[in-house]
């Protein structure tokens, strides 16, 4: 059987990285970014360079021709404290993921599975640590502090657009929710307050089971809501025994059944903040 054809945007970047030994295994994959190496220098191969905003439809269009699914990961990241630069950054973003969105449609894409990000709730995080609540899912209304968390939004807010048909095409589409994919070390926490530490803690995601969520997302033929729309918001944590995030839909709608858990990934350093401060230990960190 041909393997299933998969177009990866912003294959250099980590999140990519992480699913790429996966992702080559069981894909026949079209790799595009705007360069060839990671973020350490090193080549990604199989690679095409290609700015996805700086060619024009005809150039870009091939890339999208006999694909199946596009996981769209490809985001313009650059770290600045002026707010309007952020917001043009955010917004050259969702424009991007429009082009996406549209070409998918004109080659008959059947799906589109983009990274999205706790951001869209991140607010949520301050009644949480007051213990005001105790959950946040797809289903509560997006509540962003940052511009980055908006533009994700407005990813979302498209991607249903063009799920529910009314464009005159229906893609589906799913919207990963990552939260903490990567490794939580305590030293990065030195002289920080334990609730930001024991935060990541519950947001973890391991690489395994960040690739199995990619893959479900991918492969699950029906991914309809209880409206018939192939939309999907899924968060991505592992099954951590603190969490904040609800992976119930993504448990019920494509079989993620997540293996790690941060709480014994990390119990030896968990151990060290769960009756002191981070600051408290700073000196034990830095021996």
């Amino acid at each position: 059987m041909a393997k299933r054809r998969v177009l990866v945007t912003g294959a250099t970047g980590q999140l990519s990285l992480q699913l790429l030994p996966v992702l080559r295994e069981r894909y026949d994959l079209t790799l595009i970014d705007v360069k060839a190496e990671d973020r350490d220098g090193n080549v990604v191969d199989g690679v095409e360079v290609v700015d996805a905003m700086g060619v024009d439809d005809d150039t870009l269009r091939p890339y999208f021709e006999g694909i199946d699914t596009v996981l769209a990961l490809a985001v313009k990241r650059v770290p600045s404290d002026d707010l309007e630069t952020l917001y043009r950054d955010e917004r050259y973003n969702v424009d991007m993921m429009h082009r996406t969105y549209r070409l998918a449609t004109e080659t008959g894409v059947r799906r589109v599975v983009s990274a999205s990000t706790n951001q869209a709730t991140k607010w949520y995080e301050r009644p949480w640590h007051d213990g005001l609540c105790d959950r946040v899912g797809p289903e509560d209304y997006p509540k962003p502090e940052r511009y980055y968390g908006w533009a994700k939004v407005a990813y979302e807010s498209l991607g249903f657009l063009f799920a529910c048909g009314n464009l005159g095409v229906t893609l589906e589409n799913v919207q990963l929710r990552i939260v903490v994919p990567r490794q939580v070390r305590l030293r990065d926490f030195v002289g920080r307050h334990r609730r930001d530490y024991l935060r990541d803690i519950a947001g973890w995601i391991s690489d395994r089971d960040l690739q199995q969520l990619f893959v479900k997302s991918i492969e699950t033929p029906d991914i309809t809501d209880e409206y018939g729309v192939p939309f999907q918001i899924f968060y991505g944590v592992s099954a951590n025994t603190r969490t904040f995030w609800s992976i119930s839909n993504a448990r019920r709608v494509i079989g993620y059944a997540p293996e790690d858990d941060s709480e014994v990934t990390f119990a030896d350093e968990i151990a060290k903040v769960t009756h002191r401060d981070v600051e408290e230990i700073t000196e034990e960190l830095l021996a």
